[in-house]
């Protein structure tokens, strides 16, 4: 069962995301790329989330910008491991300050059962960040 997911890049204010809408490297539907890096010492399934451009012309030619949020990464680190292969788009940009907002889709092909597991598990994601930005919006007024 083939299905579209939505889901924001967690860590972006770490990392070189600020570089990438700088040098205008994201716009809607810009191409991302997906690296497992099973090796990392707080998540065995994280997946870093990598800009196909640069913000520099020597330099090469891809800035990390985050992770896929833990919970999803669990899901599709598996199937990445097993040789699928994704093929992620920014959907949204936008930057307040310091603060980054990258969201991107990807579409996946799970069973039923697995495809409403990772829906449900976007739905969390996107509700957790919608109660963050609400209690921000409180904080700074």
């Amino acid at each position: 069962m083939t299905k579209t997911i939505q889901f924001p890049i967690k860590g972006t204010f770490y990392y070189a995301a600020d570089l990438a809408i700088e040098a205008q490297c994201l716009t809607l539907k810009t191409r991302l790329t997906f690296k497992r890096e099973p090796d990392n010492i707080y998540d065995a399934h994280a997946i870093q989330i990598w800009s196909n451009h640069s913000a520099q012309k020597d330099a090469a030619p891809q800035l990390l910008l985050g992770y896929v949020p833990r919970a999803l990464a669990k899901q599709l680190s598996p199937a990445m491991q097993a040789g699928i292969q994704y093929s992620p788009c920014v959907i949204h940009v936008a930057q307040k300050g310091k603060q980054i907002e990258i969201d991107c889709q990807v579409q996946v092909n799970f069973s039923w059962f697995i495809t409403l597991k990772v829906q449900l598990i976007c739905f969390w994601i996107k509700q957790q960040q919608t109660f963050k930005q609400f209690k921000n919006q409180f904080k700074n007024s």
